[in-house]
Formats: C-alpha cells, sequence, structure tokens
C-alpha cells in the first residue's frame, strides 16, 4: 500500500525542489532519504510521523507542499485531520507569519477558480471564431468610362458556421474533461480526514501558500500530541 501510495505521489509531481530539513539538537527525530529526498520521522506516543517538504509550482499556483506519513502503533484507532495541521513562516525581518494551509476541499476550490477562469477565456474565443467562421468576403474589381470602381461582397455559409460550431462545442467539451481529469489527479493522494487503524498507516500530500522567508516550520496534531519540523528555505 505505501509503494501505491508513492507512485502516486510521484506522477503529481512537477516543477519542485527540495527544503533543508533542520535537524534538532536532541535525537527525537531520524532522517533518511527516500527516492532522493529527505524525509524527517518522529516516533513518539505510539505514532510515527515522517515528513518531507520542497517547493512546488503548478499551473495554480507556488507552494510549499508535504509528503506526510502516519503509522498508528497503538492499540486504538486514531482520527488524523488535515485542518488541524499549521505552518509559520520566520521571515527575514524575524517576523512570524502563519501561512495557508490548504485542506484537500480548499485547494479543489482554488483549481476549480483558476479553471473557471480558463474556460470563460477559451469558450469566448471559440465562440467568437466559430461565429465568424460561416463569413467570407469577395472582392472585384471593373471599369467603366474611365474609372476604376471596386466591390465588396460578403457571403455566409450557414452550414460552414453550423460545422464550426460543433467544433467548438467539442473542443470545450473536450477542456472540460481534461479539467476535470486534472482535478481528480490532484485530489488523489491529498490528504483527508482518515481514520487510522492500529497498525496501519497512511501517505498523502498538503500544500502549503507559499512566501519568502527564512525558517518553515509545520505542525502535526495527531491524538492530542503536535510533532512540529522545521525547514531551512532560505533561498540559495
Amino acid at each position: 500500500m505505501r509503494l501505491i501510495c508513492i507512485a502516486i505521489l510521484l506522477l503529481l509531481s512537477t516543477v519542485c525542489k527540495a527544503q533543508t530539513f533542520m535537524t534538532p539538537k536532541n535525537d527525537s527525530v531520524l532522517t533518511e532519504y527516500n527516492d532522493g529526498k529527505l524525509w524527517a520521522y518522529q516516533n513518539k506516543n505510539d505514532m510515527i510521523v515522517g515528513v518531507t517538504c520542497h517547493e512546488e509550482k503548478d499551473d495554480y499556483g507556488k507552494y510549499y507542499q508535504l509528503h506526510i506519513f502516519l503509522r498508528n502503533l497503538s492499540d486504538s484507532s486514531i482520527t488524523f485531520q488535515p485542518d488541524s495541521v499549521y505552518s509559520t513562516l520566520l521571515t527575514k525581518k524575524n517576523d512570524t507569519l502563519r501561512l495557508n494551509v490548504y485542506t484537500n476541499e480548499e485547494y479543489q476550490k482554488k483549481i476549480k477558480r483558476s479553471q473557471a477562469w480558463e474556460m470563460g477565456l477559451y469558450a469566448f474565443s471559440a465562440g467568437l471564431n466559430a461565429g465568424m467562421a460561416g463569413y467570407s468576403t469577395s472582392y472585384s474589381t471593373s471599369f467603366s468610362n474611365g474609372s476604376v470602381y471596386s466591390t465588396i461582397t460578403q457571403h455566409y455559409d450557414a452550414n460552414a458556421a453550423a460545422q464550426a460550431n460543433m467544433a467548438a462545442s467539442n473542443q470545450i467539451s473536450a477542456l472540460e474533461q481534461m479539467m476535470k481529469y486534472d482535478r481528480a489527479v490532484r485530489e488523489q493522494g491529498y490528504l483527508k480526514i482518515t481514520t487510522i487503524h492500529p497498525g496501519e498507516a497512511i501517505l498523502g500530500y498538503m500544500n502549503i501558500k507559499r512566501k519568502r522567508g527564512k525558517i518553515l516550520t509545520v505542525g502535526i496534531p495527531v491524538n492530542g500530541v503536535v510533532y512540529t519540523f522545521d525547514w531551512d528555505v532560505t533561498k540559495k
């Protein structure tokens, strides 16, 4: 199951840049590389919480993207609430900003807003082109009594217009399906509220609205315990 989840997450990756994990002075965090990415793990209170972080850029924005691994080592089921995950950023002026960690619902709404704008522009352009497709213009020149006369005639072909409208409708429908598929792909693997039974594990990702700063801190509350991780996000 874990390998399947990892494969899904790899398919979702676009342009990304890994961040530098800041290892705490104590030995409470274990780090390891998996497929070129540095993962940090905390094992306490009968939970293993692992996180990796990198910068992500896609058609809908720029993010710090978290991949989160959770394993329940206790004898009781635990419900993970993604909307409780939080993030702060230490700026270059040493101010602390609270960053927006997108839930699945928020991220899907963001995608739909962007797609709606793109669809509106495309539909307007396609409709305009289809509307003009039925018209054609011809020019003729005649000479009479020492003068040159030019005649401009505009023709309308209803059949050509109908074919153009049908082609535009098919293109819009195809684009709608592509956008729907894109949303489904990005939703697959995005962390949602999940009950983790004893011995089970989950793996997924979340996006954080990206801003420039020095240190990114992520807090992951699980069963009343907050697991925190720090990354150096200073632009090199």
